[in-house]
């Protein structure tokens, strides 16, 4: 019985944890929670940052900022495509009970930057660079 127990709790400890999704798959935003880095531009490049699905840190959205600029609210299993201009950007994300992570990215005319926002079962966020 105990071991059961024991295998039973690290299952529910592990289904806490958020999993990755694909930008290409991930809900967009919706437009009233994108508040920033939407109008075009010549010479646009694109920071796209996608949040995991799952239950850890449900309860609230990610306020994803770029330069400092508060962006757009990120929901578990959205995405968000922001237009910025080529050179060096800072992007941070932060969550209720969360904290704040940052990340300096330089981008090139006309190119594309993904991100990922991940929370572990132990409320760790993280704001990283991924392919998807």
């Amino acid at each position: 019985m105990r071991i059961f127990i024991a295998a039973l709790s690290l299952l529910m400890l592990a289904g806490c944890a958020s999993s990755p999704v694909p930008s290409s798959q991930a809900d967009p935003v919706p437009s009233t929670r994108l508040f920033a880095y939407q109008a075009a531009a010549p010479g646009d490049s694109f920071l796209i940052v996608t949040r995991d699905k799952g239950f850890a840190g449900s309860g609230c959205n990610g306020t994803v900022s770029i330069d400092g600029v508060r962006a757009a609210e990120v929901g578990t299993g959205e995405t968000a495509k922001f237009r910025v201009t080529p050179g060096e950007h800072i992007v941070s994300v932060s969550t209720c009970g969360s904290g704040l992570k940052e990340r300096e990215t330089s981008i090139k005319p006309g190119a594309t930057k993904k991100f990922r926002i991940s929370i572990d079962s132990a409320m760790s966020l993280d704001l990283s660079p991924t392919m998807q």
